[in-house]
């Protein structure tokens, strides 16, 4: 009688440990299966498999480890054991789909362990077929990605989702475990509770022993803090001296005052760095699942909220109450905003730029506008300085010339020629070192020329380092893209970097179009801006005309190209189609 059986073999390559799946007939014997168990056992990586209906058969020892799920606990069951909650229902019925027409499918997946700890999954997954093109089994080999000794993966580690000071998880790290123990909850109908707290009179012991003896500290209390953890719970630097903790299956608040006393119990008790002890105190603000909020942002900003006001009050802890107020509008906008660069909520609106000489199109100006799930369009005024803030303005920046690269390759393919997009990039995107590769990237995925793109820097982007600066702007102007200085005369001017910078375009800001034909110092202002400009084949753009007589000044003052309400409003997509392109062709 023969016996068909799975052999793995695992081969070490330069960069990751790629498996091999081969099927051999064996005579079936109990030898053949006891090597092949023990084969299976010694792989570095986890290896499930299922029958053709997911429910698991088998797996191996390195299984048992990353998950802490013994073979008997899951055996029969379905790999819906192991689901974090982070990935939605889409996510898995596109990975079903790519295995039924692949046969295979591998990425990155979020995965939960027994314990409550999420972690990050490298995961391939193989459909094996009878005779009859039938599928009869699955087998998924994956590796926890968090605890991978290779280079590429110790860097994720530590700067993608765990604090490089203490080596505890980030505040990115918590919030996606948030996200999968709101999933469990829903469940299981548990409760779980959101645990803000801060180190109090921190600044003190830096002020007095140095920020290197306050380093130390801090490492000491973080490894004291994890190794004196629960089951089903989390701590986290939040950011500074501010921590956060999350403490699963619950049925009341006394259980979280006793997971707070025993926070408090590690970071009281005196510690002693090169032969200075120091006592510390915290403070902590609570907020409860259910009672308190439903959605991420709204449980971790009532905790926030909780905390400030235990802070103030010199409270050792307090319960979110209504009575506290709202929550801290700044808080729940930044994780509103992290919510909407991973959903893309943003949209382009486009501000047509004329030709004063024709009075014809040119082209438009790309403006961001952050369309809200329930408080609709939000005007970058109230959310670009924030995301300037909290370093967000990197992701928001690609998306948006990615979006505007976009929308110029399919004006293109519908015809309308003769186009060119204007892209603002903030300052803090400027002094990015991967600005210039990632626009390379996007132009390349995009297909559009690059002459047909600009893009627009304020004057205080350009006076950091004029050595870098000039180098990063002639790699952007070698790449294609013209470059114009935008809000000119109102910054830091100097007649200098335009002599050394590429420049292409200048544009004059709306407060001097808004008092030219109020004050003769402003025109004479603009007149010298033209004259210079003309001189050094640098075309100029005044923003903000809204009157006859403001276009009427700046077409008699040599002005090259003309934007403001006069003209039109920023508009979306459908209506810059309607009302600029078709008609123009």
């Amino acid at each position: 009688m023969m016996f068909d059986f799975l052999v793995l073999t695992a081969e070490e390559g330069a960069e990751m440990t790629m498996v091999n799946l081969e099927v051999f007939q064996f005579p079936s014997n109990n030898l053949n299966k006891q090597l092949a168990n023990v084969a299976m056992n010694y792989v570095n990586e986890a290896i499930m498999i299922t029958n053709k209906h997911n429910q698991i058969m088998y797996v191996n020892n390195k299984f048992e480890q990353i998950t802490g799920y013994t073979f008997r606990e899951v055996r029969g069951k379905t790999p819906k054991t192991l689901q974090s909650g982070i990935q939605g229902l889409s996510f898995y019925e596109k990975m079903k789909r790519i295995v039924k027409n692949t046969g295979k499918w591998q990425g990155e997946i979020w995965n939960r362990t027994k314990n409550g700890e999420i972690y990050l999954q490298s995961l391939s997954i193989i459909a094996v077929k009878n005779t009859f093109d039938q599928i009869e089994h699955f087998i998924g080999i994956f590796s926890d990605l968090f605890h991978n000794k290779s280079i590429e993966n110790e860097y994720l580690h530590q700067t993608h989702y765990f604090d490089r000071l203490t080596t505890l998880p980030n505040r990115a790290l918590f919030e996606k475990r948030v996200v999968s123990s709101l999933k469990l909850s829903e469940q299981t109908n548990e409760n779980f509770a959101i645990i803000f707290f801060q180190l109090d009179n921190f600044t003190s012991v830096n002020e007095k022993y140095g920020y290197i003896y306050g380093d130390i500290l801090l490492k000491r209390i973080a490894l004291r803090l994890n190794s004196h953890l629960p089951e089903h719970s989390m701590v986290t630097r939040w950011n500074g001296t501010e921590f956060t903790s999350i403490i699963e299956s619950i049925s009341n608040e006394e259980e979280v005052i006793h997971h707070i006393n025993q926070l408090q119990r590690q970071i009281s008790t005196p510690v002693l760095v090169n032969g200075i002890e120091v006592c510390l105190q915290a403070n902590f603000g609570i907020c409860m699942y259910r009672k308190d909020g439903k959605t991420v942002s709204d449980l971790l900003s009532k905790a926030n909220t909780a905390l400030e006001i235990a802070r103030r009050e010199k409270k050792p802890y307090l319960f979110y109450h209504p009575k506290m107020g709202k929550p801290n509008n700044f808080f729940i906008m930044e994780l509103e905003l992290k919510k909407a660069i991973k959903e893309e909520q943003f949209e382009l609106y486009y501000q047509p730029l004329i030709s004063v000489s024709s009075s014809k199109l040119v082209g438009f100006e790309a403006l961001i506008r952050w369309n809200h799930p329930t408080e609709g369009l939000i005007s970058p005024v109230k959310f670009i300085p924030l995301a300037e803030q909290t370093g967000l303005i990197q992701d928001i920046g690609n998306i948006v010339f990615k979006k505007a690269c976009m929308q110029l390759r399919k004006w293109k393919d519908k015809g309308f020629n003769n186009i060119n997009i204007s892209v603002n990039i903030s300052m803090n995107q400027f002094r990015n070192q991967l600005l210039v590769e990632n626009i390379r990237e996007i132009l390349q995925e995009t297909n559009v020329n690059p002459y047909d793109i600009g893009i627009e820097l304020t004057e205080s982007s350009l006076i950091d380092n004029m050595e870098e600066t000039t180098l990063k702007l002639h790699e952007l102007k070698n790449l294609g893209l013209s470059i114009a200085i935008d809000d000119f005369g109102t910054g830091y001017s100097s007649l200098g970097y335009l002599i050394d910078f590429p420049i292409q375009r200048i544009k004059i800001d709306r407060t001097f179009t808004k008092v030219i034909g109020k004050n003769e110092k402003i025109k004479a202002i603009v007149s010298a801006i033209n004259t210079m400009a003309e001189t050094m084949d640098i075309e100029v753009v005044a923003e903000g005309i809204e009157t006859e007589e403001q276009f009427y000044l700046m077409q008699k003052l040599n002005c090259n190209v003309v934007q403001g309400f006069l003209f039109d409003k920023p508009l979306p997509i459908e209506e810059v189609e309607r009302k600029w392109l078709i008609f123009r062709e």
